[in-house]
């Protein structure tokens, strides 16, 4: 059974063919910001990107038909739990008005719906940034009106769950793991049965710093930074969002290059540690949403590559449970893997009309 996978970012667009859960073929795609600038409408950016993938099939000697199912990955649209979803003309209108929230995800959700209304052939995604599954008691901010909302790296973690109860024997819904996602944003999130109960949210400004995000802040340190920006809500979110934590300190978001800096410059080491602090400090805290119970802790994403990074983050929780790398996040294999559960019968794709 062969599997069309795309992910779709703010300037590329990765594209895979996988027979059942093997990659036989893939392909990243870079465009300028000139050419992305160009697609003015989400119309204009899909067909664009859809023109990009169906020309790369086609050099391949492969056509749309080809395939028993499309996985996309999933853009910002409604909460839900996990799982497997279809592209249902609800999630696709989600994604064309971007009324939850607009990222280059949600134009691979319109690709993989034209898709299917083409040719009849299933387009799903699966574990969105959106996914949603936390207790009840987690979703208390402390400000009446205010609810804390679940925006995470569950695609690449719920994965490293699965693989880790692979090697182990273990049900993944019959486990709990504290993942830490660690790439230009940092994600750490606290699972029992395979269900994320409570996150960090990096997007919303929770949780540890990271080489692009400020993380937590101070109430009186947001009220300094309002007033710097001379009010402009919306120019200091961007500064918090694109060039918070190591950007804001050095620069840049490139932690091999500081790791190297970091040997002779004391100010670097500092920051970097407290980063990894930080990080610990979150592992810890979620692993008392699990009441201490945990089968291991996961960590992994681009960060995790590096060995400095990885072992100081061990030194400060191994206490809790044993800890397990998986550098890197193959998000082009997690949606393989999710619709092949669909296509072959083992988990059913959910419909929201």
């Amino acid at each position: 059974m062969k599997i069309l996978v795309v992910n779709l970012g703010s300037t590329s667009t990765k594209a895979g063919i996988f027979e059942d859960t093997e990659q036989l073929l893939a392909e990243t795609f870079r465009h300028s910001k000139e050419d992305i600038a160009r697609q003015t409408t989400i119309t204009q950016q899909r067909d664009f990107r859809k023109g990009v993938i169906e020309g790369w099939l086609n050099d391949k000697g492969y056509q749309l038909r080809d395939f028993a199912v499309f996985a996309m990955r999933g853009g910002i649209t409604r909460p839900m739990p996990g799982g497997v979803y279809h592209i249902t003309d609800s999630i696709a209108e989600d994604a064309r008005t971007g009324r939850f929230g607009e990222h280059a995800s949600n134009i691979g959700l319109l690709i993989g719906f034209s898709w299917q209304q083409a040719t009849g052939i299933p387009a799903v995604f699966v574990d969105a940034p959106c996914t949603d599954e936390l207790a009840d008691v987690a979703r208390v901010s402390g400000y009446q009106g205010v609810e804390r909302s679940s925006i995470f790296h569950a695609l690449n973690a719920k994965r490293v769950i699965r693989l880790y109860c692979q090697t182990k024997g273990l049900d993944p819904h019959q486990a709990s793991f504290v993942v830490a996602h660690m790439g230009g944003g940092i994600s750490v999130s606290a699972y029992r049965n395979l269900r994320a109960i409570d996150v960090s949210n990096g997007v919303d400004g929770e949780g540890p710093f990271s080489p692009e995000r400020v993380g937590a802040l101070s109430h009186k340190s947001l009220f300094q930074l309002v007033h710097a920006h001379g009010g402009d809500t919306e120019a200091l979110r961007k500064a918090l969002y694109y060039r918070g934590g190591l950007m804001s300190y050095f620069g840049t978001n490139d932690v091999r290059a500081l790791i190297q800096r970091a040997k002779d410059n004391q100010e670097v080491a500092l920051v970097l540690d407290a980063m990894t602090y930080n990080i610990a400090k979150q592992i810890g805290a979620l692993s008392t949403v699990l009441g201490g119970e945990v089968n291991q802790i996961l960590l992994t994403g681009g960060l995790a590559f590096n060995e400095s990074i990885t072992d100081a983050i061990i030194s400060r929780v191994r206490w809790i449970a044993g800890c397990t790398v998986y550098p890197g996040e193959d998000e082009l294999a997690a949606l393989a893997e999710g619709a092949w559960r669909f296509a072959t019968g083992q988990e059913e794709a959910i419909r929201l009309d």
